[in-house]
């Protein structure tokens, strides 16, 4: 048994390409009857997967990945037809997808797409294979987007390597949005990648991808408009000198450590940062982040940190890997806290594998709005939370969820935001609240493939 990877979805458009398509086929057959070769042909390279919602809860757009061994295996070993690419089909209607190569190889390895499932049912997906000229056009609801400036103002790269020495803050005029950002149709976010490494958050209010647009000049250089409202949305979070939302730090001596620059600091206290785009498509994107040789003090660290974001959600999912001689430290998990007055929420600590940590108010950056913003985290290795000083050269004005590395090299985590802008349920607290344990039951109970 396969077991889907677990986050939100979504709903796309397709092109009527795939229906004509579709249809030839099917004529085409009428008259082919007769033809033993072509039929068998047809049949061995069609598969069909169970996809079952065991949860109580409808699960609209949920996103499904299926490797290209798993496809294989289904057919009994035979393998793809080179050139031809995978499509998921429930009845007649292809489900929004993209085929992705996430190891580099030229070959793609993994089918993503979403589909609407509702609480105990069970749906047959088939896998039909076309060729990439027939392969629908679906609308693009995810996006990734690093600009740099180079010779000719802006441009945006799927890698960049950056030694320590050239990260002193403030490296605003060198990068788009001081750093890789990503959205999907219902949120956005960044990573000041500048050093700082603290994670800052857009709000949408279209779901039209925004961000290839933002910070950029008529000249096309980086520009500071990140706070003025547009039709799609803003800058809804000050950030400051905190972690932001979901950034990573490392607690030393029981004082927090930064992954990057301190403000007294010339230089970053990372040897080496490493940004590479895995994939970018209608239903998912992926990125990561490799720093090397990252100075605690008294340790040194690699870290791999990878970020995907699906369609429809209003989260994104981020793996870390941790490498050291000696990895006993605890790591640290922000949510900032600069604009909140009530007090945060931790859910489900001890009586469920996942448990989340979130905060409400009219936290944005003039207290104008209400937002709700968590982190989904296994609850085996949480230890705690604290909060950082309100002021200093170190981290400063977050909460700070503490998470063992002594066995524990890596972890997984979920990072939430819901804006009253986006959807004006987000305003009320008894409704994000509900809307995180939703988050958790739903991640806790993936949809299973067979």
């Amino acid at each position: 048994m396969l077991m889907a990877v677990f986050w939100l979805p979504l709903e796309n458009l397709l092109t009527n390409k795939f229906m004509t398509m579709r249809f030839k086929k099917y004529i085409t057959s009428v008259f082919i009857l007769s033809s033993a070769v072509l039929i068998s042909a047809c049949t061995a390279m069609q598969e069909d997967f169970t996809l079952t919602n065991n949860s109580e809860i409808d699960r609209s757009n949920e996103p499904i990945v299926l490797s290209r061994d798993a496809i294989i295996d289904k057919t009994g070993g035979i393998q793809i037809t080179e050139g031809q690419l995978p499509l998921p089909v429930v009845g007649d209607q292809p489900l929004p997808a993209q085929v992705d190569d996430i190891d580099g190889d030229g070959e793609w390895d993994e089918l993503a797409f979403t589909i609407n499932i509702a609480a105990g049912e069970s749906k047959t997906v088939s896998i039909e294979y076309v060729n990439p000229g027939d392969y629908p056009e679906f609308t693009q609801r995810t996006n990734v987007r690093f600009g740099v400036v180079g010779d000719n103002g802006i441009e945006a790269l799927k890698t960049l390597s950056i030694p320590g020495e050239e990260l002193p803050v403030p490296l605003f005029t060198r990068f788009q949005m001081d750093g890789p950002a990503w959205e999907n149709d219902k949120v956005g976010f960044r990573q000041y990648i500048d050093g700082r490494n603290g994670r800052d958050l857009y709000g949408k209010t279209l779901s039209t991808m925004a961000l290839d647009t933002v910070g950029i000049s008529d000249e096309n250089m980086p520009v500071d408009d990140y706070h003025v409202m547009l039709p799609w949305g803003r800058d809804i979070l000050a950030v400051g000198n905190s972690l932001g939302l979901g950034g990573i730090g490392i607690i030393e001596n029981n004082n927090p450590v930064r992954l990057g620059v301190r403000l007294d600091a010339e230089q970053s206290n990372v040897g080496m940062t490493s940004y590479n785009l895995i994939t970018e498509g209608p239903v998912r994107s992926v990125f990561s982040i490799h720093y090397e040789d990252w100075d605690t003090g008294e340790n040194s660290y690699n870290l791999e940190n990878t970020v995907t974001i699906w369609a429809g959600s209003y989260s994104y999912r981020n793996d870390i890997s941790l490498s050291s001689t000696n990895v006993a430290d605890t790591l640290a998990i922000g949510v900032v806290n600069i604009h909140n007055d009530e007090q945060p929420v931790l859910l489900n600590k001890d009586d469920n594998p996942l448990s989340a940590f979130y905060t409400h108010d009219k936290q944005t950056y003039d207290d104008e709005w209400y937002l709700g913003m968590g982190i989904i985290f296994p609850s085996m290795h949480y230890l705690s939370y604290t909060e950082a000083p309100e002021s200093g050269p170190g981290i400063t004005t977050s909460y700070l969820n503490l998470f063992e590395l002594v066995d524990q090299k890596s972890l997984s985590y979920h990072v939430v935001a819901g804006w009253e802008l986006s959807d004006e349920r987000f305003a009320d607290a008894e409704y994000f609240r509900s809307f995180m344990e939703e988050e958790v039951q739903k991640i806790s109970s993936p949809i299973t493939v067979e």
